[in-house]
């Protein structure tokens, strides 16, 4: 192989590329980690299994006294299926020769690692979008998201019976801005003396409330002067892939002395238990 074959070059540069996009992507994940992930090697969908949800659910009322001899009575388990369609998300940035050897700055890592932000960006973005089909909603789209707002979203999930640890995903105007609910944490006398203020103003974050973990993700969309957050369990929402969740890989061309780098995905997402999440409308403007 002669001296500065394109081919070594390329391995080693995919190398430090692939790492920095996929630790970013990892990092840079907001609402994937608290929903439910599944792959498969080959689909172009993923089924999702929502137990116990619907019409046939079993309940307290199900379970009856049985005396000796007697036969238990059967109830059926409902075991309805959600799927999502995958589609292929990519996202291409060039690099090219000068910039990368006349640079002091790791050009390879610092682009791995802004195509794994992007995509990250864009995962988080798709599972953000699906709390718009959540049923229950609390809070309001012309007030201020208030610490009774995430008490009432308790409230809903633990009515529907759901399981795992709450978290709520809202934007960062619903949790710092002018009707964000660090203002109802830092203003209300009932929250003096709990650590819940010095917390907030110590660090700028609060990150527990009504037992609810609180994330900030700046991928919504913001329309007539709201924006909609959630606040779910894991088994409300699931995100399918084919696959490798991130694939990274470079397409030289030779001829601009550049190299392409490529990121791309083959993802979907669905609401798997409408009842396990609730939408929170928040005015932000």
């Amino acid at each position: 192989m002669a001296v500065g074959d394109s081919g070594d070059f390329a391995g080693g540069l995919l190398e430090v590329i692939e790492s920095e996009a996929v630790i970013k992507f990892s990092e840079a994940n907001v609402t994937m980690p608290l929903v439910t992930v599944k792959g498969e090697p080959k689909a172009d969908q993923i089924t999702f299994i929502a137990y116990n949800a619907g019409s046939d659910a079993i309940t307290s009322a199900d379970v009856a006294a049985t005396a000796e001899g007697t036969v238990t009575p059967s109830t059926a388990l409902d075991t309805e299926k959600k799927t999502c369609t995958l589609d292929m998300y990519s996202v291409m940035a060039p690099m090219y020769d000068e910039a990368r050897l006349s640079n002091a700055d790791d050009i390879a890592a610092n682009t791995g690692a802004l195509i794994g932000n992007s995509l990250s960006a864009k995962a988080d973005a798709l599972l953000n979008a699906l709390f718009d089909g959540f049923s229950n909603t609390a809070g309001a789209n012309d007030a201020a998201l208030s610490v009774d707002n995430l008490f009432s979203a308790l409230s809903l999930l633990k009515q529907n019976s759901a399981i795992g640890q709450p978290s709520a995903v809202l934007d960062p105007r619903q949790i710092w801005g002018t009707y964000g609910v660090h203002n109802d944490l830092v203003t209300a006398a009932q929250f003096a003396g709990a650590g819940v203020q010095d917390e907030g103003a110590r660090t700028g974050f609060v990150s527990q409330i009504a037992g609810i973990n609180m994330h900030s993700s700046p991928e919504f969309t913001v329309a007539s002067n709201a924006v909609k957050g959630g606040v779910f369990v894991p088994g409300a929402l699931g995100m399918g892939y084919a696959g490798e969740m991130l694939r990274v890989e470079i397409y030289r061309e030779g001829n601009y002395l550049r190299d392409n780098i490529i990121g791309s995905g083959f993802w979907g997402v669905t609401e798997i238990i409408d009842g396990w999440g609730v939408e929170m409308h928040t005015k932000v403007s």
